[in-house]
């Protein structure tokens, strides 16, 4: 699975691009992304086109490992299409708090026709809602729909807070996935599964934690804001996390886990980059081992870490910055 993925040398070369244009041909000669460089070659390559470029090889990949699942490890891989609607929900919601609220004409379906009857998928009503009501019916009968009805609406926007909408939902589409971890998957592989959805909520869970220590927000807070899935971070580690008496003591708690092994030694750089880090190396690490589901799970987890990071480096060229900061 490793031709799907940049590899280092061509992670330098991007680093050196100085232009979107040597950078889409760039990508034009890499296997892992040479669909998305394509699909950028008629038209203006604004950040949206190029986002959505992006996620349509996403989940080109995704399709074609759909397509040769078996019904087990079908149910577990809907949970992405599920993930996509989070997104597209977090998406309508800041386009409706703009002034000028419209959806752009521009945008263009991103999920392969295989895929459209899967569970999670109302991406175009979504991207034509024009007020709460369209994106709570877009949602409607999904594990999201009970969340966006609990919200506190703004009384002059008629919306709710997108920090409250963003940490409602992903704490639902979690808790969702933990429960069918612990009853629904009895697939091969199920162990190593369950370690690599465990490592994944644990990385989420320590970068909330530091950024709500930066915040100074309250243990008792904190504790609600946490994602209900735990790996290794459980939430005895979280609690004393939060209330160590130094950022220091925190990480040194987070670290002596077995998730936060794959942190750095030492805290370095802002919380995201250690993360992304300490994923890159996991998930890597579980690549190499024995194809099954856990493996499949990596590599779309890599896949979709490679394609923000892509969309990092584009909008660094766009504003003429060089991208070697955001190639990691």
């Amino acid at each position: 699975m490793y031709a799907g993925l940049l590899s280092a040398e061509e992670k330098e070369r991007i680093a050196q691009i100085r232009s979107v244009d040597e950078f889409l041909r760039q990508l034009q000669r890499s296997e892992a992304w040479h669909a998305a460089s394509l699909s950028m070659q008629a038209g203006e390559p604004t950040d949206t086109r190029f986002s959505e470029a992006v996620s349509r090889c996403v989940l080109a990949d995704y399709e074609k490992l759909y397509r040769f699942a078996n019904d087990m490890s079908r149910q577990f891989l809907n949970f992405i299409t599920m993930d996509v609607e989070l997104q597209a929900v977090m998406k309508a919601l800041r386009r409706l708090l703009l002034p000028d609220a419209k959806a752009p004409e521009e945008e263009s379906e991103v999920l392969p026709p295989a895929l459209r009857s899967l569970p999670g998928h109302n991406l175009e009503k979504l991207r034509r809602a024009k007020t709460y009501e369209d994106i709570s019916a877009a949602v409607a009968g999904g594990i999201f729909e009970d969340v966006l009805a609990s919200l506190e609406l703004d009384g002059q926007t008629g919306l709710p807070s997108l920090t409250e909408a963003g940490a409602g939902m992903e704490s639902r589409f979690f808790e969702a996935l933990a429960e069918y971890m612990r009853t629904g998957y009895t697939g091969p592989a199920r162990r190593e599964l369950g370690e690599a959805v465990g490592f994944r909520a644990d990385m989420l869970n320590i970068s909330y934690i530091m950024r709500l220590r930066r915040f100074n927000t309250s243990p008792e807070r904190s504790g609600r804001l946490l994602l209900p899935l735990h790996g290794s971070v459980t939430a005895q580690i979280e609690r004393r996390a939060l209330e160590a008496g130094s950022d220091e003591e925190a990480f040194a708690i987070l670290r002596s886990t077995r998730s936060g092994k794959y942190l750095p030694e030492e805290p370095s750089g802002s919380p995201e980059q250690m993360i992304r880090a300490a994923q890159r190396t996991y998930f890597r690490r579980v690549l190499h081992g024995r194809l099954n589901l856990a493996v499949v799970y990596a590599f779309l987890t890599l896949k979709q870490y490679e394609g923000d990071m892509l969309r990092r480096v584009f909008v660094a060229l766009s504003y003429g910055l060089s991208p070697a900061e955001y190639v990691e």
